[in-house]
């Protein structure tokens, strides 16, 4: 979505945070569609954090030129030099990232989103549904500009697009799909199919127009006739997302990451790592298949094995080995199973407290937090702590300032932003099918 960033005032930043969470979280990824209406049941004491995306302040530059000047690569395993690199901009009290991606004539911001493969955007006459499903005002859903017109490529007949992020209860759309030449990094991507939301639930910022799905291809959302409510796997239709497309164009299937709360050193590169980028070495862990409702697997988060999950203060350590998690630059908060999340929330000095009301967990906001890493491939990468108590999402009883860490009611659990920053991911889904990681210098 091209998001637009909007003015700050304290009365924003001290926003009911239950609605800020359920902006952070729903969307977080994509729900794999033999497992939307699957019921999962949790202890009766699991409270969940309901974080949707959110977006961004009003006032927002195009930054993306900053970077055109960097074309070379890192050292290490990413020998290949990037074809373009944009700005991947820090957003909506930091907790999520844009990019600016042209249709045509125009330019739209878009979420980074490694959780979902769909890139879509919001199309002119969009019919905004509220949670009982009723017809609102198109405001209530709060997107940014629209997509006006059509498909430059055509739409595709006998094909539509059907979508439901995060939880069962998540915002959802439906709509057309199509193929459109899309640029992205300076890179023309042509006749790329996408979709065009034309109707759904959303919880939108007021500037965003959709999303860019970097996911893999078993994770698209395509489905045969023009009837939404009767489609299932029978109908399923799975596509080439963006980075399978991409790949032609830029000689390779890697894309890089590198995501800070510093706009000029955020970025995203396609086909290697930017020179400007120093980093230390890099771990390498395969990406994994997971398994279909029905038999079978395939490729759809970018799922690892995390080794161990250590977290320690002063006093007290812990650790869990090990654990299947997906790398989603579309959460804000690393989502882990309860009984992590309130160890390492504990930990916090003083320990965090759970408010119900906002649906997370909050510290006075000059907590201490405690060092949290994930071990891939040998190699321990910690948190920085300045990623583990997001400074502008405040509940506005307590002033306190929301952690890093929540939950989620079963798999797939998540690594969100707070894992990201510091570091930078390599996902490489060439023949290696690999995902690579090295923490910036």
């Amino acid at each position: 979505m091209d998001k637009v960033l909007l003015n700050s005032s304290v009365a924003s930043l001290l926003m009911p945070l239950l609605l800020l969470f359920s902006i952070i979280l729903d969307l977080a990824s994509a729900v794999p569609f033999a497992e939307r209406r699957q019921a999962v049941r949790v202890p009766s004491d699991l409270h969940t954090v309901r974080l949707t995306r959110n977006t961004v302040p009003k006032s927002r530059a195009v930054l993306s030129d900053r970077f055109r000047k960097f074309r070379g690569v890192a050292a290490g395993p990413t020998a290949a030099v990037p074809a373009g690199v944009a700005t991947a901009l820090p957003a909506y009290h930091d907790v999520e990232y844009l990019i600016d991606v042209k249709l045509g004539n125009t330019t739209f911001s878009l979420i980074i989103d490694t959780g979902s493969s769909d890139t879509w955007l919001v199309k002119e006459g969009f019919q905004c549904l509220n949670a009982a499903l009723q017809t609102v005002s198109f405001v209530n859903c709060n997107f940014g500009p629209v997509f006006k017109g059509n498909f430059s490529g055509g739409q595709i007949p006998g094909q539509h697009f059907n979508i439901s992020y995060g939880s069962g209860n998540g915002p959802f759309l439906n709509g057309q799909m199509g193929y459109s030449d899309l640029t992205l990094a300076g890179v023309t991507i042509p006749k790329q199919q996408i979709a065009l939301a034309t109707v759904g639930s959303w919880n939108g910022d007021g500037i965003s127009s959709g999303i860019l799905g970097l996911g893999l291809p078993g994770l698209t959302e395509a489905f045969k006739g023009n009837q939404p409510a009767e489609d299932g796997l029978q109908n399923l239709v799975n596509y080439s997302p963006v980075v399978t497309t991409v790949s032609s164009q830029v000689g390779n299937g890697i894309f890089s990451l590198g995501l800070s709360r510093n706009a000029s050193t955020s970025f995203l590169a396609l086909g290697g790592v930017p020179t400007f980028v120093k980093v230390g070495n890099y771990a390498s862990t395969p990406i994994e298949k997971m398994s279909k409702q029905f038999g079978g697997s395939d490729y759809f988060f970018y799922t690892m094995t995390a080794e161990q999950l250590l977290w320690k203060n002063r006093t007290q350590s812990g650790q869990q080995q090990p654990l299947k998690v997906i790398v989603d630059s579309g959460t804000t908060l690393n989502l882990l199973p309860y009984n992590i999340t309130r160890a390492v929330n504990a930990q916090y000095s003083p320990p965090a407290i759970y408010i119900p009301q906002q649906g997370g967990w909050f510290v006075p906001c000059n907590a201490v937090p405690p060092s949290f890493g994930v071990q891939i491939a040998g190699q321990v990468f910690w948190a920085e702590t300045s990623s583990m108590i997001l400074q502008q999402v405040r509940d506005p009883n307590t002033n306190y300032c929301a952690t890093g860490f929540g939950t989620v009611e079963g798999e797939p659990w998540i690594l969100g932003d707070v894992f990201f920053q510091g570091l930078v991911a390599v996902f490489d889904t060439g023949p290696s099918m690999e995902m690579r990681f090295a923490k910036r210098l």
